[in-house]
This record gives structure tokens, sequence and C-alpha cells, in this order.
């Protein structure tokens, strides 16, 4: 088993994520936010992969319903 130091103020933040005091150890806690982030990356692609996976994609033409900025910069959203 390997020991890591953190801050008093991580570990206050880390107890905020705790949800049984009696079962939930530092361990459990911090496994739980590492499954988050993997489902999280599972669900994201990055921006060299969407290259290499699509190498000839032509760009689509602009539709004249995209927003465009004061500035003319096309805005773009995102959900989460």
């Amino acid at each position: 088993m390997k020991v890591i130091e953190i801050s008093d103020e991580l570990y206050n933040r880390l107890k905020a994520y705790v949800v049984d005091p009696f079962d939930d150890t530092p361990e459990r806690v911090i496994g739980r936010v590492v499954d988050i982030v993997d489902k999280a990356k599972s669900k994201w692609i990055s921006w060299d992969a969407q290259e290499v996976a699509e190498p000839e994609a032509q760009p689509q033409p602009k539709s004249s319903s995209s927003k465009r900025s004061s500035s003319g910069q096309e805005q773009v959203g995102m959900a989460l």
C-alpha cells in the first residue's frame, strides 16, 4: 500500500464527499472520484483522436442560422 500526503485544505474538501462517515475512508472517496473522472473521460473525445479518425473530413458549409457576435466570431455552446 502506498502512503500519500495531502494538505489539510484538500483533506477538508475530501471530507465533503463522505457519504457514510462510519464506512467511507479517504481511499474510498478518492476511488469514487476517480471512477467519476473515468466515466467522464469515456464520454469525451480528444481533438487529436478526432483528427486521426477523420483526416479527410471536409468542412461543413455554415448555415445561415449560426449565431455571430458583434465581432463576427461564431458563438459556440456546449451542454454538459
